[in-house]
């Protein structure tokens, strides 16, 4: 026993169990770790995937054999066994999403009931998209949190939107998980040489888990469109299936060869940071098409701007407009337009955003000074201790 607080994270995730959140928790046990506060455990599923030898420095504890809304009482055992002075629930991860993510709603109400002494902390990392209605799933959470933190305006809104009071709502930004640097001239030659890929060819990738959620089969049909048109085109595909949506997966492969594109993509499959490396390296555009909008949570976005490259992604009014993208020179469309897409891409083509831009926007999304911002937000919550404004690009 040091003497430190125990700070204790539950998440349903952590590497290599495939879910955002997985790289997420990690990063931040690490970072948090090294400061020397707390004594760190993270609390997560009883699966063969969890990579334990990862951990440097905290614990990590795969003990959570079902995150079911029966299992409610069990999970809150199996926290308080760790005999915590702060709890940082994620939700959700991948283990409990939808409906099942009510899980937490239940944890949570039975948590501060049997140890109030405990600081519960809640990162909610998805919350303004689908129906309001089912927002409310969250309620019972939110609201016997101690802090709620959300990464993006358009969660802050939705979490306001619930009731949740200023003084326990805390902004904490997210950046890309890469460490990787803007690619030279020479890096762009070499990568697109060993990828096979023509000297004249406008070249657009996309990097993330693919699922229908993320349109792939709109990026192709829109790379389809400009071959007819006459230009030559080239897509990697970096990132592999969402867990359910492996038809999905396979049937954008299946489409990019009816479409004749079967020389023209590149198929990564789950890629490594080399891979990603690489491929936005070799790149022209990135392009990202959620179909519920992008926002500043969508980290694979931040990856391609750090990599210097002109974004074209998606806004969705019925949900939310991200002005900070549009501040940031990315070209925004509809998420299901094909043709929308094409013209976007021309008009980058023509006249891409300038490299003071590109590098303004770097800069402002250097993951080094952003997750540092990140684990001070959370350190603010861990403490009781008064929000922090948020930084926006415009002001910077």
């Amino acid at each position: 026993m040091s003497g430190k607080p125990r700070l204790l994270i539950v998440s349903g995730s952590y590497p290599r169990i495939t879910c955002g959140v997985a790289g997420h928790v990690r990063l931040i046990a690490e970072r948090t770790e090294k400061l020397g506060l707390y004594d760190i455990s993270v609390l997560t599923s009883a699966d063969e995937a969890v990579d334990v030898g990862l951990a440097q420095g905290y614990r990590v504890l795969p003990r959570v054999e079902s995150w079911s809304l029966v299992q409610a009482k069990r999970i809150c055992e199996l926290i308080l066994a760790e005999r915590p002075d702060i709890v940082h629930i994620q939700n959700p991860t991948a283990r409990y999403v939808g409906w099942r993510s009510v899980v937490m709603s239940r944890v949570g109400p039975i948590l501060k009931k049997l140890a109030p002494r405990v600081r519960l902390v809640v990162m909610q990392h998805d919350i303004a998209v689908g129906r309001k209605l089912f927002q409310y799933r969250y309620y019972p959470l939110l609201h016997n949190a101690d802090a709620v933190v959300v990464s993006n305006s358009r969660d802050e809104q939705a979490v306001r939107r619930l009731g949740v009071p200023e003084s326990k709502l805390y902004r904490a930004p997210v950046s890309s998980h890469f460490a990787g640097q803007a690619p030279t001239a020479e890096d762009k030659l070499q990568a697109r040489a060993e990828l096979g890929i023509a000297k004249d060819a406008w070249c657009v990738s996309y990097f993330g888990f693919i699922h229908p959620g993320r349109h792939i089969d709109v990026v192709l049909r829109g790379l389809a469109e400009l071959k007819k048109r006459g230009r030559s085109v080239f897509g990697i595909m970096m990132g592999g299936a969402f867990p359910g949506a492996d038809n999905y997966y396979h049937g954008c492969q299946k489409l990019g060869k009816e479409l004749g594109l079967a020389a023209e993509l590149h198929w990564t499959g789950y890629a490594s940071e080399e891979q990603i490396a690489q491929g936005l390296a070799a790149s022209d555009i990135f392009v990202s098409l959620p179909g519920r909008g992008a926002d500043m949570r969508n980290t694979s976005l931040q990856t391609a701007m750090l990599a210097r490259l002109p974004v074209v992604t998606s806004e969705n009014p019925r949900y939310y407009i991200d002005s900070d993208l549009r501040a940031m020179g990315c070209e925004c469309i509809r998420p299901g337009d094909a043709g929308q897409l094409c013209e976007a891409i021309e008009k980058i083509i023509q006249r891409p955003p300038s490299a003071e831009m590109r590098a303004r926007r770097a800069a402002f999304l250097e993951p080094e000074k952003v997750w540092a911002r990140h684990i001070e937000v959370n350190l603010r919550a861990y403490q009781d201790l008064e929000p922090l404004e948020p930084g926006r690009f415009e002001d910077y």
